[in-house]
C-alpha cells in the first residue's frame, strides 16, 4: 500500500460512472484530518499508539459547462474545515472560503482571475482561550502574462508575484485531472488562491490495486512535490474521476458527483 493511503484507504468509494461531460457538474469531497493519537489497555499491556481520524469539513466545486468561443472555463467552490487542537474534542472553530475563478483550459487550469471571501467563526470557547470570529474578508486575483496580483480587504493590500511556470490551484487541479489533461511538468502553486509557492513538479505516481467498496480497483494518479510543501497525492480511478486527495494529515475523499 503506498504511504498515502496509511490513514485513509477505508473512506474510498466506488465511482464506475464514466468520465464528467462538458454540460457542467459538481463535486463534493469529505474531508478527514489526523490530529493525534490514542492508547488501549488490553490484558493488562497498553497497546498503540493507534492514529485518530474524523471528518472536519467538506469541500464542494461546481464546474460549469465551458462557453463557446470563450478561452476561459469558471468553477465555484465553498471549502469548509472545523478545527480541534485534539481529535476527541469538539471543534473550536470553522472557516470557510467560498470563490467564484475563471481559467484556462490547459495541463494545470491556470486561473485567469478570481474573488474569493474568507470567514472564521468562533463555535466553542475554551477555558483558558477564545477565538473571535474574523470576516467575511474579500479577496481578488488576475493575471497578466506570468505576473499574479493579488488584492485583499476593503484597504486593498496589493501584493505581486512573478510566476516562472504556468500556475494552478488546488481547485482547477482537480478539474483538470478529472478531464485527463493533467501531465507531469514544472508548475508554480497558489495554496488557497493566497499563498504563492513557486518552484514546484507535478510527478506521476505508480499504479497502486485497493479494493473499495469490496471491489478491487487499480488507482493512478499524481504528487504535487517541491520547497516549502509537503506532497499532495492526488489518486484517480480508471475513469479519471479525483478519488482521493491526501497530504498533511488531512485526506479529501470523493463522496458524489452531481450532473
Amino acid at each position: 500500500m503506498h504511504i498515502s493511503f496509511d490513514l485513509y484507504p477505508s473512506y474510498l468509494r466506488d465511482f464506475s460512472t464514466l468520465a464528467c461531460p462538458t454540460s457542467g457538474y459538481k463535486l463534493c469531497y469529505d474531508i478527514h484530518a489526523m490530529r493525534n493519537y490514542a492508547y488501549r489497555n488490553e490484558g493488562g499491556k497498553r497497546l498503540g499508539p493507534f492514529p485518530q481520524v474524523r471528518k472536519e469539513g467538506s469541500l464542494e466545486i461546481t464546474c460549469h459547462a465551458p462557453k463557446a468561443n470563450h478561452s476561459l472555463r469558471s468553477l465555484d467552490v465553498t471549502h469548509t474545515r472545523s478545527w480541534a487542537t485534539w481529535t476527541n474534542q469538539k471543534p473550536a472553530s470553522k472557516q470557510t472560503i467560498e470563490a467564484s475563478i475563471k481559467y484556462a483550459a490547459n495541463t494545470v487550469g491556470s486561473p485567469g482571475n478570481w474573488s474569493l471571501t474568507y470567514q472564521s467563526e468562533p463555535i466553542l470557547p475554551v477555558k483558558s482561550y477564545r477565538y473571535n470570529p474574523l470576516g467575511p474578508m474579500e479577496q481578488s486575483g488576475k493575471r497578466s502574462g506570468n505576473q499574479i496580483t493579488l488584492r485583499t480587504g476593503t484597504r486593498s493590500t496589493v501584493r505581486r508575484y512573478s510566476a516562472n511556470h504556468d500556475f494552478t490551484c488546488l481547485y482547477t487541479l482537480v478539474e483538470r485531472l478529472q478531464a485527463g489533461a493533467v501531465q507531469p511538468v514544472p508548475v508554480d502553486y497558489l495554496d488557497d488562491l493566497s499563498m504563492f509557492r513557486p518552484g514546484l513538479e507535478i510527478t506521476s505516481l505508480a499504479e497502486q490495486t485497493l479494493e473499495i467498496d469490496k471491489r478491487r480497483q487499480t488507482l493512478h494518479g499524481f504528487v504535487l512535490v517541491g520547497p516549502a510543501i509537503l506532497p499532495i497525492y492526488f489518486w484517480q480511478n480508471k475513469n479519471n474521476h479525483v478519488l482521493a486527495i491526501i497530504g498533511r494529515n488531512v485526506a479529501y475523499t470523493l463522496t458524489a458527483i452531481e450532473f
